[in-house]
Formats: structure tokens, sequence, C-alpha cells
């Protein structure tokens, strides 16, 4: 799987999740260190239109609010399992 690929994380099994979490670190290439400059380059530039356009393109969604409370942060943090936060956790030491 390359960098760029798209993965719909609803979509997969949560053995595969967990595979995706802990999946070893990538080295970074010329082309992931290209693309994520361009990308904040172009949100530095463009601000929260460009967040919106990046939001539409990997995330296959169209976002209006840009803020998140702080209810919806523990909301979602609320239907996480132990496991799945232990698991991002580890995740972004691996970062």
């Amino acid at each position: 799987m390359s960098f760029n690929t798209l993965i719909d994380w609803n979509s997969c099994s949560p053995e595969q999740q967990r595979a995706l979490l802990t999946r070893p670190a990538i080295s970074a290439s010329d082309s992931i260190t290209r693309t994520v400059s361009d990308i904040l380059d172009n949100v530095k530039t463009r601000g929260d239109d460009a967040l919106r356009e990046y939001s539409a393109k990997f995330d296959k969604t169209e976002v209006t609010a840009l803020r998140v409370t702080p209810e919806e942060i523990a909301a979602a943090g609320a239907r996480l399992s132990d496991e799945l936060k232990q698991a991002m956790a580890a995740a972004v030491k691996n970062i």
C-alpha cells in the first residue's frame, strides 16, 4: 500500500484497524516530503478554504465547521474502546 492510499476506516475489520495502527513506520521519501510540504504551504496560504478542500479530497466529506467543541471531543473519545485508545497512543509514539 502506498503512502497516499485512501483507507475507509469504518469499512475495516477490527483486525485491519489494529494492523493499520501498528504498522511499522515508513521512511519519509522525497515524494512524501514534497506532498506534505505542498499541503502545508497551501493551508498557510489559503487557510480554511484549503482545509475544506483537503477534507473533501481525502475524507470525502464536506466540512462546514472547523472548530470541534469540547463536548464533541469527549463524545468521540467515549465511543473508542480502551484497546483502540492504547493502539492510537502507540501509533503517536511511532510518529
